[in-house]
């Protein structure tokens, strides 16, 4: 079994991802054009785009850049979304929604969702994103 894949392989696997709302997905966010806020490979980051675009091969998707660096001393939404003992996640994350980027499609790792959040969580998120930018 060749575990290497051609730059064909992986432009193949790559355009077969079907990133869907409300899915978190490990994202490769290096190297980055800036150097505000560091980047990590395989972060996890929640699909916050529309279906509508998700699903008609639109070539970058909208997501919440997700943290495993958490904080419980106190309440932070709507800054940052808990993700406690979420089914997929091998930790608890915090979702930055002050960090909301447009990624290439080709940055993200593996051929599967690591998590898919619960339509509560989904509630949440677009709670902190509504208050964040004022609506």
């Amino acid at each position: 079994m060749n575990l290497l894949l051609s730059p064909l392989q992986m432009a193949l696997q790559m355009a077969s991802i079907k990133a869907l709302r409300g899915q978190i997905w490990e994202v490769d966010f290096e190297p980055q054009a800036h150097k505000e806020e560091p980047g990590k490979r395989n972060r996890p980051a929640l699909v916050i785009q529309t279906d509508l675009l998700n699903k008609a091969g639109h070539p970058t998707t909208i997501v919440v850049v997700g943290t495993t660096q958490v904080r419980r001393d106190q309440d932070y939404f709507p800054l940052r979304v808990a993700l406690v003992n979420q089914p997929g996640l091998p930790q608890e994350t915090d979702l930055l929604i002050d960090q909301i980027r447009a990624v290439s499609n080709q940055r993200f790792m593996g051929t599967h969702p690591l998590a898919i959040l619960s339509v509560n969580h989904v509630k949440r998120v677009e709670e902190a994103l509504r208050l964040l930018v004022g609506r």
